[in-house]
């Protein structure tokens, strides 16, 4: 916990006070990335283990930071085996197909590509059977086959300013 409320505070330090306004796509490849969060969304409303699989770039290289210290996973097989663990254990505990439920914002914060590179920041939030926690998520993405695959996935919970130990 020390280690990520120094990593918040860093950030705020570097300029994480900005306030970012909500962006749309400007063109086809923007508009190809926003379908691919929606897609991943779906995914995991739906515990949709082979979407997500179709929707992650098989690489030695991928990467899924998830809200807890101990959720980082790197690699294709880690990735996918993180997903699967998770709709595993939520279908346990009765959520419908093992989904994770999310309820996305209208517009994503940011969208952009340069060439084959493509990454997207939104604000979401999970619909939990106790509860809602809005989240922030941010993907970066390959155009691999013609299509956006998610090369990097990284989740975080939003904690006041007030609520750091400063």
């Amino acid at each position: 916990m020390k280690m990520f409320r120094a990593w918040c505070v860093a950030l705020l330090l570097v300029g994480g006070l900005a306030i970012a306004p909500s962006v749309s796509a400007t063109n086809q490849a923007d508009q190809e990335i926003i379908a691919t969060l929606a897609a991943f969304h779906a995914a995991s409303t739906n515990g949709d283990i082979q979407a997500m699989k179709r929707l992650t770039v098989r690489s030695t290289k991928t990467l899924a930071i998830g809200t807890s210290p101990d959720e980082k996973f790197i690699g294709y097989d880690a990735v996918i085996g993180w997903w699967q663990g998770l709709f595993d254990f939520l279908a346990g505990e009765g959520y419908p197909n093992g989904g994770l439920p999310v309820t996305p914002a209208a517009t994503p914060l940011q969208v952009g590509h340069s060439g084959s590179v493509g990454w997207i920041a939104a604000e979401a939030t999970w619909n939990f059977a106790n509860g809602d926690t809005p989240f922030r998520i941010s993907l970066v993405l390959r155009k691999d086959h013609g299509k956006w695959k998610i090369l990097q996935q990284h989740f975080s919970v939003g904690i006041s300013n007030e609520d750091l130990p400063l």
